[in-house]
Formats: structure tokens, C-alpha cells, sequence
């Protein structure tokens, strides 16, 4: 797995990458796991904790994460729209995508050996979900209007399932948030791994920024 920088080299990135603004935006994504997994427990009849271990930067020309080298993976994309605009980004192994598309559809584990209709189906809500939960508690903490399309679901390789991102994927072309984002599954217990990416655009930064009001 490639983990990004907390901040990139050069002065002018000092202030968008600091550690108040990095701590701020950790608390959103915070109460938006939290928000989602109350979901996704009630959808699935299940206990289902989400924690989020890093909030990080990935700054414009470095890599965007990758859950394991090599390994194909499912995305779950949505774009942004409101007082920001951008794109959501889901992510998980497609081995771990179908460990959770069997909880959302209430099946024994083991029993879905491929990403067919209904579990595509599945972690479209599953992703809903998720970025719905994030986008909740940032436009309400930046006291802003955010709004999502419908999901779109792609699989392969990073650069294939992120080539939405502009035509350097796996490459951020600009500053791209990413939460890693651990599940916790219960009966029978398992831990699943993945990333939500919230990819701004240009000037969204900015704007969230004023709105948080840190250094």
C-alpha cells in the first residue's frame, strides 16, 4: 500500500497542509464514519463499526493509495455538486468489496464469488452510504450546500477504476482528501479495508478552508 504525504515539498503548501486543518477535516471524517456505520448496521441487520485510522493530503502529482500492489480493486464514484464541486471515490479490494456486498445482501460468507448485478448493486449502496455520511457532516460543519449524483461502479487495476480522476490516474492532478476507512463486521467477525477519496475541485479547497478557520 502507498500512503501519501501529510504535506507536500514547497512554501505555498505549508498552510493548505497543515496539522489544524488536517485535525479539522480528521473530525468530520470522524462523525461521518460513525453516521455510516449506523446505516450500513441497519441496512444489514448486523453490527458494523467504521474507523478511520489516517486523514491525509495526497498533494497534486503524487499517488493516489493503493490497497495492495497488484491486486484489482472496486470503485465507487460519485460527483459532487452544491457550494463545492468535485467527485467521491470509494475503494476496496475487489476481495473485500465482496466480502461486504455479501453483508449488505444478508448472504453466508463465501457464497459470492464475483462482483455480478446485485453486488455491484450493493456496494453502490454501500458507497452511497458511505459518501452520503461524509458529505452530511462537512456541509454541515462548513455550513455549506452538498449534494451527490447517483453511483457509478468501475473494477481493475488503480489506474483503470481511477481513470475518472483525469488522465494521469493513479496521479492526483489536484489536492485529493483521502480517508483510510478499516470496517469492522461482527457474526462472524472480519475487518475490511478501504479509502474514500474526496477529490475537490480547484478552488473547492480554498473554500473549505475559509470555512473551517485554521491556520
Amino acid at each position: 500500500m502507498t500512503n501519501p504525504r501529510n504535506t507536500p515539498s514547497g512554501d505555498s503548501a505549508t498552510t493548505l497542509f497543515s496539522s489544524a486543518r488536517l485535525d479539522a477535516l480528521r473530525e468530520v471524517a470522524n462523525i461521518g464514519a460513525g453516521h455510516a456505520a449506523t446505516a450500513l448496521s441497519t441496512l444489514t441487520a448486523t453490527r458494523i463499526m467504521i474507523s478511520v485510522p489516517m486523514v491525509n493530503i495526497v498533494p497534486p502529482g503524487d499517488f493516489v493509495p493503493e490497497i495492495a500492489s497488484g491486486v484489482e480493486i472496486v470503485a465507487v464514484r460519485m460527483a459532487m455538486s452544491g457550494d463545492i464541486g468535485g467527485q467521491t471515490v470509494f475503494l476496496l479490494a475487489i476481495p473485500a468489496g465482496l466480502r461486504l456486498a455479501e453483508r449488505m445482501l444478508r448472504r453466508t460468507r463465501g457464497t459470492s464469488q464475483s462482483l455480478g448485478k446485485l453486488e455491484q448493486s450493493a456496494l453502490n449502496e454501500a458507497g452511497n452510504i458511505l459518501a452520503g455520511a461524509y458529505l452530511t457532516a462537512l456541509s454541515e460543519f462548513l455550513d455549506m450546500r452538498l449534494m451527490l449524483s447517483p453511483p457509478s461502479l468501475t473494477t481493475g487495476k488503480t489506474e483503470e477504476a481511477l481513470k475518472t480522476l483525469g488522465d494521469r490516474a493513479p496521479q492526483a492532478e489536484s489536492p485529493i482528501l483521502c480517508v483510510e476507512t478499516e470496517f469492522f463486521l461482527e457474526e462472524p467477525v472480519e475487518s475490511l479495508h478501504g479509502f474514500f477519496l474526496l477529490v475537490p475541485d480547484q478552488k473547492a479547497f480554498d473554500a473549505i478552508f475559509r470555512a473551517v478557520r485554521v491556520e
